[in-house]
């Protein structure tokens, strides 16, 4: 389906509307097609802007970000409509160099047909032209003895031309020939206008091609819709709040051990599987022997035939005398000679089909998170990097598996985020991930707001992972027991402890507990070891 662009076609300047027209599904054309052959060509009457816009529509990257993508590629032709339409409208603007040259032109091609006045006139036009072009590009002396050949001057000066036809096909070829050079030199000063802002809106597409091809690695699998990052890319986010996303990024890049480990959590959804009978069809192959009458093998007896190949010796001799002869063709002819009778076996096989049933998994939908992140003073440094890099590598599987999540940030209060659009709360993510951790520790209210999330539908199969440092008091008896009651419902309560301080009373209510001690540098590696062994 092609795209819109009704402001450009109704009200550009660029060539006429049908022209626009055609330029727009072309350019969308070309841009949805990795090879350029692919699409139509650009509509030729367009004011010298074909040969800039096919170059930069020749650029590879852009090729290949645009390819089969609709949304990306109707942003681009868009914007390069809107670079042909600024300048054009930049051209008309613009004092034309040429604007005298035109008018002595225009002069020359009214002058009258009375010998007298057109001398007079050609007079001016002469010395401007010859001093606007060499001699071998339009030589005024050759066209001025052409004029008064054909005009016949000596004898008719100041009266009616009487070899107007001669005279007017003189003209015609002079001012053919000075509108050709003036439409060469005005076509080469409207192309240098047009390469100068081409190269200044090349400049421009590229950066921000690049900075796209940057947000696509950083945000994927967050939003993968180019054609919304297009649009951010030149907007509010591009200097400040990407910075953070870009900073997490690189971090989970030089320690894959992390993105590993987010990997392994966003696995250990333990769900209960359902189960359901499956019918499904068994094939056994069975070997039998299979005769080949046609093959000659073994001997197996003796028939009647008409094969002279296999007659017997005694029924050739009929022919040795005229008197059985006869009897040798009448049998011949009713297929009773008798003849060996050949037989042969070869090893075929027979497929046997049998219905049979069997129990498998059903196929359920991945459950969801929720994740307490303890934002403490006792965070601050280290257990905050690691915390806040974790978080931004869940929350990239949650939006992978089309996961929801919920966010729980705790220190002496508590901060939620509901991330069940996970696509349209960018904005969101990168607030919790550039805020400051401070203040005490107090885990209750956190586990309080993830019992109350595990009774809603939207999260009533979810895992909850806190990560912390542990350094809190122990959870009262009625937490616990809705702790122990969750857990009966399928939940698991799983801790990731930055640190070694950690209170024993606390991580004893959880189902498994993982340890990230920051003075370790195999930290990650014991934790991966400690998931695998689950």
């Amino acid at each position: 389906m092609i795209p819109n662009f009704d402001k450009f076609i109704h009200f550009s300047t660029v060539g006429n509307k049908n022209t626009r027209k055609e330029l727009a599904e072309n350019v969308f054309a070309q841009l949805n097609n990795v090879e350029m052959g692919h699409a139509p060509s650009l509509p030729s009457q367009t004011d010298n802007f074909v040969g800039a816009i096919h170059s930069i529509l020749d650029n590879e990257t852009i090729r290949q970000m645009c390819h089969e993508n609709e949304d990306l590629s109707e942003k681009i032709t868009a914007d390069i409509l809107d670079f042909a339409n600024k300048t054009k409208k930049l051209i008309d603007r613009t004092e034309n160099p040429f604007e005298s040259e035109h008018n002595f032109l225009k002069q020359f091609e009214k002058t009258t047909e009375n010998t007298f006045k057109w001398l007079n006139d050609w007079k001016p036009i002469k010395e401007f032209v010859s001093k606007t072009y060499d001699k071998q590009t339009l030589d005024t002396d050759f066209y001025e003895k052409e004029f008064e050949r054909a005009a016949n001057v000596g004898a008719l000066r100041a009266t009616p031309l009487q070899t107007a036809p001669q005279f007017e096909s003189v003209k015609e070829h002079f001012t053919e020939k000075w509108n050709e050079q003036l439409f060469k030199k005005q076509t080469a000063w409207e192309l240098e206008i047009i390469d100068r802002e081409r190269k200044k809106f090349c400049k421009e597409l590229y950066c921000k091609i690049e900075e796209l091809k940057k947000l696509q690695e950083i945000l994927s699998p967050f939003t993968n819709e180019l054609g919304r990052l297009w649009d951010m890319s030149s907007g509010k986010w591009q200097n400040t709040n990407f910075d953070i996303l870009k900073r997490y990024a690189e971090l989970m890049q030089r320690d894959k051990s992390l993105q590993e480990l987010a990997e392994m959590l966003g696995r250990m959804q333990q769900a209960e599987q359902e189960y359901e009978e499956e019918l499904f069809t068994d094939i056994q192959l069975k070997t039998k022997w299979k005769v080949e009458s046609a093959s000659k093998s073994d001997i197996v007896g003796i028939h009647e035939s008409d094969d002279i190949s296999s007659v017997l010796p005694s029924e050739i001799a009929l022919l040795a005398n005229p008197t059985t002869e006869l009897i040798f063709y009448k049998k011949f002819a009713e297929k009773k000679l008798q003849a060996f009778d050949y037989q042969s076996r070869i090893l075929a096989y027979e497929e046997e089909q049998f219905q049979n049933c069997r129990m498998k998994a059903k196929e359920g939908k991945k459950g969801p998170f929720i994740i307490c992140v303890d934002t403490s003073g006792s965070m601050h440094g280290t257990p905050e990097t690691v915390a806040k890099t974790l978080c931004f590598a869940i929350l990239k599987i949650a939006i992978r598996d089309n996961r929801k999540s919920y966010l729980i940030s705790f220190s002496t209060g508590i901060e939620t985020l509901n991330l069940t659009d996970l696509k349209n709360s960018l904005d969101k993510i990168i607030d919790f991930l550039s805020m400051s951790f401070h203040g005490g520790t107090d885990a209750a209210p956190a586990v309080h707001e993830a019992l109350r999330m595990l009774e809603t539908e939207d999260y009533r199969k979810a895992d909850v992972i806190m990560v912390s440092d542990f350094v809190m008091s122990g959870f009262d008896a009625a937490t616990q027991k809705k702790i122990t009651k969750a857990k009966e419902n399928k939940t698991k309560f799983h801790s990731l402890v930055i640190g070694n301080s950690q209170n024993q009373q606390v991580i004893k209510d959880f189902d498994n507990n993982w340890m990230y001690n920051e003075g370790n540098p195999n930290a990650v590696l014991g934790l991966l070891k400690d998931l695998k062994s689950l």
